[in-house]
């Protein structure tokens, strides 16, 4: 909690949007500088980046091109630059490790449902 280009801060899950299991202290990394942060010292989910896990109403998991607004324009997203078919697939392999986690898969879970009323594209 000592690098001077994270900000990180202590919260309560409880007085978030978390899903029921969760409780207690959770913990928020982000970069004071996005989006010129070293990529391989980002957060996982700041490296993982435009894709997102997205777990179907039919339990598959899949990713996505991240819906979320953010302060800036990623030059991925904006200019719809084919990712590398080797990121896709180590995302692919690490979030299928991920959610092994009850914790994170009910996140995602959570995460997943609430796009439910959107358009998706599944890039896996």
């Amino acid at each position: 909690m000592k690098e001077d280009w994270l900000k990180w801060s202590i919260e309560y899950a409880e007085d978030y949007d978390f899903p029921d299991n969760w409780f207690g202290k959770i913990y928020f990394v982000r970069c004071k500088t996005p989006p010129f942060c070293l990529r391989e010292m980002r957060p996982l989910q700041c490296r993982f980046f435009p894709l997102a896990p997205h777990i179907s109403s039919e339990g598959t998991l899949h990713l996505i091109i991240s819906p979320v607004d953010l302060p800036y324009a990623c030059p991925l997203v904006k200019n719809h630059i084919k990712l590398e078919d080797k990121f896709i697939k180590a995302n692919y392999t690490v979030w299928k490790r991920l959610i092994k986690d009850p914790l994170i898969y009910d996140l995602i879970k959570m995460d997943s449902s609430s796009r439910d009323s959107i358009s998706l594209t599944y890039i896996i």
